[in-house]
């Protein structure tokens, strides 16, 4: 090797710049060091383990993540770690050493059928959404008084989450509650723009409560659910027969009369 070869190779691996120096001792470090530090950890992202860096913060439900140098983190990714998920939020874009994320863990696992007849399955964020308006509303129309309050949804986006507009209801309650009275909810504001960058991020909707339908299938969790799936023939035969049979009595009791 020339005396030219040698020194073209001590660049390469030192840097040509005091800059570029710094960088690769910085990532050399971090490389090396990283899987001795207590915030080392070994979690899954969307499904693939990744060894990261997490740090706690103020707030218990919200973390900051960082990768190791040259790896990269999707906003809107689903991380699982601590028996948890956690949804990433928020990403920095000056990744030149490492990437860092903030994440949020998700507290309900929301349940949908897709345009395909599909059942889909996603980790959210739900939060109170009082300051968009909450209380009773008094529909004059059926002489009733039902639930006025609003909540908030931060999810990943996807294909299949981009799919969500204004017709989309959901079942959002504690998996614990009696099935007659979860509550469905109706999506009122699709902000889809407002935490995505390059393709990618979270979507923030605001949904409204409604009043849940026979089309719903509260022990499942999905709203409009039996829009795409049709009941079960022999639980439709029964209740036909005993339809049947009641007013199969009822004439006889008129006859009886007659």
């Amino acid at each position: 090797m020339s005396s030219w070869e040698l020194y073209e190779n001590r660049i390469n691996v030192h840097g040509r710049t005091r800059r570029q120096a710094a960088l690769k001792r910085e990532r050399w470090f971090l490389n090396n060091k990283l899987s001795s530090s207590l915030s080392y950890h070994n979690v899954i992202i969307d499904g693939i383990d990744r060894d990261v860096a997490i740090i706690n913060s103020d707030n218990l439900n919200e973390k900051t993540m960082f990768s190791l140098p040259g790896e990269d983190f999707a906003c809107g990714g689903l991380v699982e770690w601590a028996n948890n998920r956690w949804l990433i939020t928020e990403k920095d874009a000056n990744n030149e050493i490492q990437t860092m994320v903030k994440l949020v863990q998700c507290n309900h696992l929301l349940k949908w059928v897709d345009d395909d007849n599909v059942i889909r399955e996603q980790w959210c964020i739900i939060e109170d959404g009082t300051k968009y308006l909450t209380g009773e509303y008094e529909d004059r129309n059926f002489i009733v008084t039902r639930g006025d309050s609003r909540i908030a949804m931060h999810i990943g986006r996807n294909k299949y989450t981009a799919k969500f507009s204004r017709d989309n209801r959901f079942i959002i309650d504690d998996d614990k509650s009696e099935e007659w009275n979860k509550l469905a909810y109706l999506l009122t504001k699709p902000l889809k723009v407002g935490k995505t960058y390059n393709q990618e991020g979270i979507f923030s909707f605001v949904l409204q409560e409604v009043v849940s339908t026979d089309d719903d299938n509260l022990e499942l969790g999905i709203a409009d659910y039996y829009k795409h799936f049709p009941r079960h023939p022999e639980v439709i035969e029964t209740a036909k027969t005993a339809e049947q049979k009641r007013e199969e009595a009822s004439e006889g009791r008129k006859k009886v009369w007659i």
